[in-house]
């Protein structure tokens, strides 16, 4: 028996010694067995007892294997750029974080799997972090298409979520935009997006371009709308979207719509729904409906100014436009006093005051 024992003993140490192996990140143990597959996503192995572990380059420190791939030596750089650029922005250091993952995007973009989403959610979170809700979009949608594909993560587990399970959009992403060169740009890569056959955030990416069309003022006239999926998300903004469009009864109706069931939206949503059909109303004619757009607007500023500080900008800039255009120039005044006092670094602040507009359905087809 004592025999038999060093002999089995023998055995596994020898099969030990032939064992690949991987080394994760962190206080995670490393893998041993047998490497069978090497990509772009990561590294496989097989263990001893025959199970599977997949582990994405973010987590992959060290490999080592009996048979050399002769793709490992670059991989290991990029696990090792994608490491830096993950934990970075667990850590809230987006600003050394966003080159990385702003060249791995290039890459990765379009692929389905766990390190797509590490480096597509990584640079969304470092967009928003520096307020560059234009720049944001493309990294927000393939995001939500990985969600959407069931791919998931353990990284930035510990931050809050980015992307609204329920709806498939990013709650700080609004379809609300100040005019300008990255808009355009913006308008020309969502017609090209692929959502790689996903219905529902191949829509969300035409509303989102439907939205900078209104925004820069583009939007034509359409005989019908198309037939958009059913979907939380798309419903919630296709009727945002509706609130500017150039036929009367669509925005009426859009408007009418979000409002019944403003109570029902969550704290982001009723943000979006407020703004929206504020700049709806201050757009219409009559004095009464102008006013009421301006009270809408001035909810964004008054309830939502911790949680939608962009937006909170947006709303005192548009509702101060909206004063002036009135008359109320005091008033006007006060609101960009505001705006100033409390968002000093608010993108607005930029623009050139002709160069924010309040939409005039007076002058499209279709007006009353």
């Amino acid at each position: 028996m004592p025999m038999r024992i060093a002999f089995y003993f023998v055995l596994l140490i020898g099969a030990s010694t032939r064992a690949d192996l991987v080394e994760r990140r962190g206080s995670v143990p490393p893998v041993a067995g047998e490497i069978t597959r090497i990509d772009d996503a990561g590294v496989t192995v097989r263990s001893d007892l025959g199970a599977l572990h997949f582990v994405p380059w973010d987590r992959v420190r060290r490999v080592e294997a009996q048979d050399q791939d002769a793709r490992l030596a670059g991989q290991m750089e990029r696990a090792t750029r994608l490491w830096r650029a993950r934990s970075r922005v667990e850590r809230h250091d987006t600003t050394l974080a966003e080159p990385i993952l702003e060249r791995l995007f290039e890459h990765y973009r379009g692929k389905t799997h766990e390190t797509a989403l590490v480096v597509a959610e990584g640079l969304l979170r470092c967009r928003l972090a520096r307020g560059d809700h234009v720049r944001a979009v493309i990294p927000a949608l393939e995001t939500a298409r990985l969600r959407r594909a069931d791919v998931t993560t353990d990284s930035y587990a510990n931050l809050p979520a980015v992307i609204d399970e329920s709806t498939s959009l990013c709650p700080l992403l609004a379809p609300a935009w100040l005019p300008s060169p990255l808009l355009t740009k913006l308008q020309h890569d969502l017609g090209e997006f692929d959502a790689q056959g996903d219905d529902i955030v191949a829509a969300i990416a035409s509303l989102y371009r439907r939205a900078i069309q209104h925004t820069l003022g583009e939007s034509g006239p359409q005989a019908v709308s198309p037939a958009w999926p059913e979907h939380g998300g798309v419903k919630l903004l296709s009727g945002v979207v509706a609130c500017g469009a150039v036929d009367a009864k669509e925005r009426q109706t859009a408007r009418i719509d979000l409002a019944r069931r403003l109570g029902e939206r969550p704290a982001w949503a009723q943000a979006w729904t407020r703004l929206h059909i504020g700049l709806s109303l201050v757009g219409e004619t009559g004095l009464g409906r102008q006013q009421q757009g301006i009270v809408s607007l001035l909810h964004v500023p008054a309830r939502f100014a911790n949680s939608q500080p962009y937006l909170t900008g947006l709303a005192l800039a548009y509702a101060a436009k909206a004063l002036e255009a009135s008359g109320d120039s005091e008033g006007a005044a006060s609101l960009r006093l505001e705006l100033r006092r409390t968002l000093p670094n608010h993108p607005v602040h930029a623009l050139d005051a002709s160069s924010l507009r309040l939409p005039i359905y007076t002058q499209q087809k279709g007006s009353p």
